[in-house]
């Protein structure tokens, strides 16, 4: 029986025991991707209010332009995000696709115009992206990151490159390069520097983002428990900017030992099960 992800890769029993740490492209079905999405699927999405998402617009080199959204611009890339909220077949797609992984899926269409045109320059991304060529071409140049394991907040736009890095991204041979033809799907881990472009033929891809669950979001679930005990819910004293913040420190991180040393660990799996469900349905802020 297929699913959604054997729609994106080859093993899926194999994929699901860890992460790729590489980039990594798999051979699909390209008219099965196309009943995900397609040029004229992307037409009907702008036309019609109760599809259309709530983020879209036109982008050229990393810019959003003032270009009236389009499925048919000679220049700028049509950005259609959030199909996992108002697109019935990304819908269902990313909801199984999230319950396959166990981390909430988000789901964006990208059609970019034929003769080497750019939406977006280098980045990165905070979570796994499967890249699923269902049109035409697209060349992907990737580096190894700069910022390993970015968090959300970790966005490239606010923590930048070395002018270094800029320069190595435009002049080196980067660490994987590929052009994807429809049927093929592309896995970027999170934080590997990439830059896309079309060729002579226009291009079309959905990029499933995979909001991963960190060792971070769990020990913020550990430490929610604190709101059950006692002590943890002291104020701290009053003259609070006069204290000695190290000594202040020190005790905490020794309350902290201590608390998180007697707690059941049945008592916080149970805990963070419930946020993992909830997250996967999208009804728990990470």
């Amino acid at each position: 029986m297929q699913t959604a992800l054997s729609r994106l890769v080859a093993d899926p029993d194999d994929f699901r025991t860890a992460w790729p740490s590489v980039p990594t492209v798999y051979d699909r079905d390209a008219a099965d991707l196309q009943q995900l999405a397609s040029r004229q699927a992307a037409r009907e999405i702008l036309i019609d209010p109760d599809i259309r998402p709530g983020g879209f617009g036109m982008v050229r080199d990393g810019v959003l332009t003032a270009e009236r959204a389009s499925a048919d611009h000679p220049t700028d890339t049509l950005v259609l995000n959030g199909l996992h909220r108002s697109y019935p077949p990304i819908m269902q797609f990313c909801e199984e696709l999230s319950s396959m992984l166990g981390h909430p899926v988000t789901g964006n269409l990208y059609l970019t115009p034929a003769g080497r045109a750019k939406g977006f320059g280098w980045h990165w991304d905070c979570h796994h992206v499967f890249i699923a060529q269902a049109e035409g071409a697209k060349l992907w140049r990737i580096f190894a990151p700069t910022f390993v394991n970015p968090l959300e907040h970790h966005n490239w736009s606010k923590i930048g490159f070395d002018p270094e890095d800029k320069a190595r991204f435009e002049k080196d041979a980067p660490h994987f390069e590929a052009t994807l033809r429809a049927g093929q799907v592309l896995f970027i881990p999170r934080g590997w520097v990439h830059a896309g472009q079309s060729t002579e033929e226009y291009s079309l891809h959905l990029t499933f983002g995979v909001q991963l669950l960190t060792v971070h979001y769990a020990l913020r679930k550990l430490l929610e428990l604190g709101e059950d005990t006692e002590e943890l819910r002291e104020a701290l004293p009053p003259n609070l900017g006069g204290q000695d913040f190290g000594t202040l420190a020190e005790r905490l991180v020794g309350l902290l030992g201590d608390w998180s040393s007697t707690l059941p660990t049945d008592q916080f799996a149970l805990r963070l099960r419930s946020a993992q469900r909830l997250s996967v349905l999208g009804r728990e802020p990470r």
